[in-house]
């Protein structure tokens, strides 16, 4: 009696866990290689389940019963996903009578709670037992990728691909292969580039009137100086270049380098060029990402060298949850204009921001706040100024590819001098919203189309603007 009644409950056991690996539902998607195989060798009897027989003989019918119970139990919780509550019931029932099957679920239990050293306890003794139970292997591979341990992952899956699997699960695995040797990675590197027609109401951000009212009278204004239209050829490139120096999560080093050309059709003295290259150490925790780039930058202007500018930026963000982050920011720069004439504007600038970010959806929007304060010392006074300024924005990015983005920034800027012609110090007070719409296609390949709005007040009416512009580009990303 005593060993039909073990017999019997060995039977259930392998039926249920036969059960389990034919009928169990897919993982999500972004577990790579995680879909059920049907190919693996579950059938198989071990040392462990031939122990288990033994071990149940020489139990009583009422013992055998109460285990039944027990495990009954746990596979309720198991199959209700109660799997923090159904492990210690399977515990209990392995104490008595440890099976493969109950390994099976003890490891499937504790991967779904994130104990992920108990599942691999249990998996690698069902390994040790029976090295052909490819699930298992598929299982421990994936617990392995979740914990940054990649060649162990690659290991375990390169052992089932060369069992010669069904094909889908053959695709499965080598995703899994790719998933692993991005992660491994130390190199990677981007280039974006767009070309772009521009429209711009005011090209020389002059006022509106040619007549100005200043001390002693009035000040007439030549036609370029004042608002003038025009059509620019926008062109935009820039890449990055990341080194990992270690282990994710570790030191790495960063290099950007980016080029800006606004060429105007019809005033030409209005081009601008740019060329800027930084480099420097970044560290990435777990919450934590750390930058310190420093760089230096060429201007040009009225197709003329305008100056050039050494910077640091160093940065530090925290991110809090995956809904919130807070980061600071501080740059120093130190510019010089090559033109004698322009000495006094050489300077040194002093910036620092904090900025608290929200990320809802899966990141399909993210809300920016930004609060600034920037010190510019410039040779003349009147060059130099204090500035404090606040910005929102908010980005939204679709599964279409398609993102918007919008940005509303104020600013005021108090000059430490009084400008030629005025009698009292100048200051600023800038409103301006920028919007961008964006699609990808093609894979590499995006167009956008961006309005950018400033109306620049100033109690110095030379400096007293207003701004439109609109830009249609073209552009592609690798």
């Amino acid at each position: 009696m005593r060993s039909l009644s073990g017999c019997f409950f060995i039977i259930v056991i392998s039926f249920v866990f036969t059960f389990i690996l034919s009928s169990i539902a897919p993982a999500e998607q972004n577990d790579p290689a995680a879909q059920p195989s049907e190919y693996s060798a579950e059938g198989e009897t071990s040392q462990i389940d031939d122990e288990a027989v033994e071990k149940l003989r020489k139990m009583s019918p009422e013992e055998i019963e109460k285990l039944d119970k027990k495990l009954a139990e746990a596979l309720t919780l198991y199959y209700d996903s109660e799997f923090g509550k159904a492990i210690p019931l399977f515990n209990e029932v392995a104490d008595r009578v440890e099976t493969m099957d109950i390994m099976w679920w003890i490891g499937t239990s504790a991967m779904k709670t994130g104990k992920m050293e108990l599942a691999i306890d249990q998996f690698e003794k069902m390994l040790a037992a029976n090295p052909n139970l490819y699930r298992v292997r598929l299982e421990l591979s994936t617990i392995y990728f979740k914990m940054g341990q990649y060649d162990k992952a690659r290991s375990e899956m390169e052992t089932v691909k060369a069992a010669n699997p069904p094909e889908a699960v053959q695709r499965n695995i080598d995703k899994f292969l790719t998933a692993i040797e991005e992660r491994t990675k130390k190199a990677f590197w981007n280039v974006r580039f767009s070309q772009g027609l521009m429209y711009d109401s005011n090209a020389s951000s002059g006022p509106g009137s040619r007549e100005l009212s200043v001390i002693g009278g009035t000040l007439t204004l030549g036609n370029q100086s004042t608002k003038i239209r025009d059509e620019a050829l926008v062109t935009s490139l820039s890449g990055n270049y990341l080194y990992d120096l270690g282990e994710r999560q570790g030191v790495m080093w960063n290099t950007d380098a980016s080029l800006y050309s606004m060429a105007y059709q019809s005033y030409s003295q209005f081009n601008y060029f740019m060329v800027d290259l930084a480099t420097g150490p970044w560290w990435a925790g777990r919450k934590d990402i750390v930058k310190l780039p420093f760089g230096y930058k060429e201007q040009n202007y009225e197709s003329e060298r305008l100056s050039h500018i050494f910077h640091i930026d160093p940065s530090y963000e925290h991110f809090f949850n995956q809904y919130v982050s807070v980061k600071g920011s501080y740059s120093y720069k130190k510019e010089f204009y090559y033109k004698e004439g322009n000495a006094l504007l050489d300077n040194t600038t002093y910036t620092y921001e904090i900025t608290p970010s929200l990320y809802l959806a899966n990141r399909m929007h993210t809300i920016s706040a930004v609060a600034g304060w920037e010190n510019r010392k410039a040779d003349g006074r009147r060059y130099s100024y204090d500035s404090y300024y606040y910005a929102l924005s908010y980005l939204l990015s679709l599964p279409t590819k398609t993102n918007f983005f919008v940005r509303y920034k104020w600013l005021n800027n108090d000059y430490k001098a009084r400008p030629l012609l005025y009698a009292l110090p100048r200051e600023d007070k800038r409103d301006s919203v920028t919007a961008v719409i964006s699609q990808e296609f093609l894979k590499h390949f995006f167009s956008s189309f961006a309005i950018n709005y400033t109306d620049n007040d100033s109690n110095a009416s030379l400096y007293k603007y207003k701004k439109m512009t609109y830009t249609l580009s073209l552009g592609f990303a690798f």
